[in-house]
């Protein structure tokens, strides 16, 4: 073989050679290299997802203690079952200290709900209709929980500025 064709052969050689690794080891590397990364990338992005739900996770523990601490806020306002006679005789004092003169104070069953139950009061009253408005005010002041369900004011038709009041009230009780 003459020195020409032998540097022919050698470098058609080198060619299959190159060519042979290139696409036997080399693409697949490139091929292997490409997915780790696509594979990497959607892990990093499965991690933000994580971190945003472990942020969601703490932000929403600190909300069930908001409201774990609101809760006993207001079950410390709930009276136990037992105790309606006492706010009874509170709602009789401020409506007396109004000049309302209470004609009828009558509690129905109680209604029962799910972590607490509902003593529900009708009452009529007499007065002035700003006497009225500082008792409602005073219900408002009550350190238990209330709520004037319904309401019926009736003008007197003999004297200015006095009703009669149909009162239908809750008084939110502990089970």
């Amino acid at each position: 073989m003459t020195g020409p064709l032998r540097i022919l052969l050698t470098v058609l050689g080198l060619a299959i050679v190159a060519g042979l690794t290139g696409g036997f080891v080399v693409y697949p590397l490139l091929r292997q290299t490409a997915a780790d990364h696509e594979a990497i990338r959607a892990r990093q992005a499965e991690l933000i997802k994580v971190q945003r739900v472990v942020r969601r996770i703490s932000d929403l523990k600190q909300e069930i203690k908001r409201l774990e601490v609101a809760l006993a806020f207001f079950e410390d306002r709930l009276p136990e079952e037992r105790e309606i006679d006492v706010i009874l005789r509170e709602v009789w004092l401020i409506a007396d200290a109004k000049s309302l003169s209470p004609r009828r104070i009558q509690t129905s069953r109680p209604e029962n709900r799910p972590r607490y139950n509902t003593q529900p009061i009708t009452m009529t009253l007499d007065g002035r209709f700003d006497r009225f408005y500082e008792f409602l005010l005073g219900l408002e002041r009550l350190p238990r929980i209330t709520k004037v369900r319904q309401m019926q004011i009736t003008k007197s038709p003999t004297e200015e500025g006095v009703v009669e009041v149909d009162l239908l009230m809750d008084i939110f009780c502990e089970k």
